[in-house]
């Protein structure tokens, strides 16, 4: 069993975009599709190319592309509210 735990990805805005296992230390960086939890913004249907923006306020996550032979979502650091694990 691998150690982790889930944390709660929001927008600088406050609203929640996704529950993310997350099994490092450190920032988030990348978020791998077959690692969120609970998606409330509809990443998960996305295909890769796109750019998933926040329902709220507009702002652009990130872009959802192969990382690793795994489709993920590589954030755009100043559009997510500070994460460290």
């Amino acid at each position: 069993m691998t150690q982790g735990r889930v944390i709660n990805v929001q927008c600088r805005c406050g609203q929640r975009l996704f529950k993310y296992f997350k099994g490092s230390h450190g920032r988030l960086i990348k978020c791998y599709l077959d690692e969120i939890r609970e998606d409330y913004v509809g990443v998960l249907e996305m295909p890769v190319g796109s750019r998933p923006i926040c329902p709220s306020c507009g702002k652009e996550i990130g872009i959802v592309r192969m990382i690793h032979g795994r489709p993920a979502v590589k954030i755009n650091q100043g559009t997510v509210k500070q994460i460290r694990t």
